[in-house]
């Protein structure tokens, strides 16, 4: 009776089914939960990022399209920055720096997001299970997460554009897709989608993974970051990626305006070389290289800032 009472103590006691399915359940709401902060933590990164370039991006906006805007106008061309911050100013007020940005939040809060939150999640499915990341592993995340956003919110981009340019026949951004859609067709609010996704996925590929590997680089393995340091490695990750990619981008925003100037990628890089030579695919880069400094900082560290104020778990690749 001992030798029964000892086994009976020293069997292990089985796991309910109901208690199995509901630790299952349990685990699959925190994975929910956890999502949605990182989702939560990229749109806000994104937004504040968004905002505070958003006087450069229209500047660099207007450089790359004036070529095809001011065809057969007698509209004084923008010859640099500084001019350009000027004649802005001078002409339409310092509100206008800020015109087309609301469609500008309404975008990149899904964009960011999407961006964000799944360059997370790819590089968590990418690691072997030592959670180790390669150079080849972290570049496929970037660009993974590049497209997952940028296929979400394409027509988003396409009206802002529009909304951008000077002198444009829509009201508002609701005007402008109904417009858009009744005027040229569902597909025009998708022109330039395909040299978006060639161009965002190794802008995206590069930026996510040199900001990662200059981290690694810089504080070493187990290294305490500070914030500062961050938007420094931000910064430069940024320039880097922007001016490797930034001849696919005008191509890009050329293709997405009004008309049928281009019959597809091929053909805008063509005429785009013939007709205005190297330079034609780098017009606006100075202001979009003074914009990415400060936009690729403050998103990746208004993205950990927010993903320690929502208490989202960290999973560092090694």
């Amino acid at each position: 009776m001992g030798a029964d009472l000892d086994r009976s103590a020293a069997a292990p006691v089985a796991a309910s089914p109901s208690a199995t399915r509901d630790g299952g359940i349990m685990t699959q709401l925190y994975t929910v939960i956890d999502g949605s902060r990182s989702v939560a933590a990229g749109g806000g990164a994104g937004i504040i990022a968004r905002t505070a370039s958003a006087p450069l991006d229209r500047i660099k906006l207007l450089f790359q399209v004036q070529a095809m805007a001011s065809s057969g106008t007698s509209a004084t061309a923008y010859t640099g920055v500084g001019q350009a911050f000027y004649k802005i100013y001078t002409e339409e007020g310092i509100l206008s720096f800020w015109k087309g940005n609301g469609v500008n939040v309404i975008r990149v809060a899904p964009y960011a997001a999407a961006q964000l939150a799944s360059n997370d999640y790819y590089k968590a499915l990418l690691a072997d299970e030592d959670g180790r990341l390669g150079v080849p592993q972290r570049l496929a995340a970037g660009a993974l997460a590049g497209m997952t956003g940028t296929a979400l919110t394409h027509p988003l981009d396409t009206v802002r554009l529009r909304l951008a340019l000077p002198n444009h026949e829509y009201k508002g951004m609701m005007d402008c897709f109904g417009k858009v859609y009744r005027t040229e067709g569902v597909r025009a609010l998708y022109k330039g989608l395909g040299p978006t996704l060639a161009g965002i996925a190794p802008y995206a590929a590069t930026n996510f993974a040199s900001y990662d590997m200059a981290k690694k680089m810089y504080y070493g393995e187990n290294g305490k970051e500070d914030r500062m340091s961050n938007l420094l490695v931000g910064a430069a990750s940024g320039t880097f990626s922007a001016t490797v990619c930034y001849p696919l981008d005008t191509i890009r925003r050329r293709m997405q305006m009004k008309g049928k100037t281009y019959d597809g990628m091929l053909d805008a890089l063509t005429q785009i070389a013939k007709n205005e030579g190297v330079r034609g695919f780098f017009r606006g880069w100075v202001a979009n290289s003074l914009k990415v400094v400060p936009q690729n900082s403050i998103r990746f560290v208004s993205y950990e800032i927010l993903k320690d104020l929502l208490n989202v778990p960290e999973k560092k690749a090694k």
